[in-house]
């Protein structure tokens, strides 16, 4: 494949960019209206149990689409 390197440097542009902006717009958003700061660790730590619910729910690696019985459809590099 040809290009390549543009190809790259311009998606890293791209990323840095829209990074930038959204930096920008989580620190000028005011988190106390979004959350109380009284709820903020009930927030966080329903998150994380629902993180290790999900977690048990699924037999396949994070990040694969797919069945995770083996099939060609669950592993993209084969």
């Amino acid at each position: 494949m040809q290009g390549w390197k543009t190809f790259v440097f311009n998606g890293a542009m791209g990323f840095v960019a829209i990074l930038a902006e959204l930096m920008s717009y989580l620190t000028d958003l005011d988190w106390k209206q979004l959350v109380p700061p009284e709820s903020a660790p009930y927030v966080v730590l329903s998150i994380g149990v629902a993180n290790i619910l999900l977690r048990h729910m699924t037999s396949g690696p994070a990040g694969w689409v797919g069945n995770a019985e083996g099939s060609a459809s669950s592993d993209p590099r084969s």
